[in-house]
């Protein structure tokens, strides 16, 4: 919802009194898709090329400008509750959590400010939902206090901006108050400052970036380099915290150049978004090691025998929703992917 669509050869049809604009890609139309707020590139387009002149440029930028009134002034999801069938429920609602329950299976919790919501719902259908995200489900179905999700579900991400997300903030914020919710709210959401607490950059000479910006590095070319990001964690793996753990074998102890008594190091995969720019819903992979000193305070030592215990806690604390997680970051490349070790950042749990 938000972004632009360009129509190339559609027909324009009335039915039941309401026009209607028909693209048919198989035969003769073609679209293009523009993000709502940035960039001249289109984000996805049918066929194999496109033209793109200055008038499109213009109009496009136009349409933004509109958009971005219309959106801040209206409610649009009211809109997408036309055309719905009786048996079925549209929500405006916070994705609390989203978290694998079975094989096929992804379990998401919403509240809607009234009532946590439960959805099942399959790999990988709505893979851009993460938690935090204001959303609006349309065409749920609801038996008893089941929510049901069907094969015409739709999920649509609404803008923080846009006057349906600002109502249910407000929603929300009361909830907060409320005894009935503010210890599951807890879970989810921050309501203290706490979560700013337990995650600290012990380095200063370290250049903020956006994941965006990380991610379009030669790590090649940063040698020594130290970054800082600030992340949500959506998901770690492995999820055993065992595996986390590393025997260092005689490739790796050559390609970091380890000392003898260094016999193991981490190594993981965070799934993450930015913390900072809100408007970036992409989900990065950060492929994190800590080797040779480097994340001394982050990790316990893995060779303590209470490192399983504590790993847990590491696990249970950053994966929450609403946890920031600061991190000091140094690029390096490894078997052709790009890798970071994590250096000097402290995690109090």
């Amino acid at each position: 919802m938000g972004n632009v669509i360009r129509i190339h050869r559609g027909d324009t049809r009335k039915f039941n009194k309401t026009f209607q604009l028909n693209c048919d890609v198989g035969i003769k139309g073609a679209w293009i898709l523009f993000d709502p707020s940035e960039g001249a590139s289109p984000v996805k387009f049918t066929g194999r090329s496109y033209t793109f002149v200055e008038d499109d440029k213009r109009r496009l930028k136009e349409m933004r400008k509109f958009g971005e009134k219309f959106f801040r002034d209206n409610d649009a999801t009211e809109f997408a509750s036309l055309g719905a069938n009786v048996d079925e429920t549209d929500l405006v609602a916070m994705v609390m959590n989203r978290e694998s329950s079975k094989k096929n299976y992804d379990k998401l919790i919403v509240f809607d400010g009234e009532e946590f919501i439960k959805l099942e719902i399959e790999k990988p259908r709505f893979a851009h939902i993460v938690p935090q995200d204001i959303i609006r489900i349309r065409g749920i179905i609801q038996k008893k206090n089941e929510f049901l999700v069907n094969d015409y579900t739709n999920v649509m991400r609404i803008d923080k901006d846009q006057a349906a997300a600002k109502e249910l903030k407000k929603k929300v914020d009361k909830a907060k108050k409320d005894k009935k919710f503010s210890e599951k709210l807890d879970l989810y959401i921050p309501i203290t400052e706490k979560s700013k607490t337990v995650s600290e950059i012990l380095i200063k000479k370290t250049k903020p970036i956006s994941l965006k910006e990380l991610f379009g590095l030669e790590a090649t070319k940063t040698k020594g380099q130290k970054y800082s990001v600030s992340v949500n964690v959506v998901e770690i793996g492995p999820k055993d915290p065992k595996a986390w753990i590393i025997s260092v074998d005689s490739k790796s102890r050559k390609q970091y150049d380890l000392s003898d008594d260094i016999e193991n190091y981490y190594r993981l995969q965070l799934f993450t978004k930015d913390a900072n720019n809100p408007d970036d819903h992409n989900v990065y992979t950060l492929y994190l090691c800590t080797i040779d000193g480097r994340g001394k305070e982050f990790f316990p030592d893995p060779d303590d025998s209470s490192t399983p215990t504590e790993l847990k806690k590491i696990y249970k604390t950053i994966t929450r929703p609403w946890f920031v997680l600061d991190l000091a970051l140094e690029p390096v490349v490894s078997e052709g992917k790009s890798v970071f070790f994590i250096v000097d950042t402290k995690l109090t749990l």
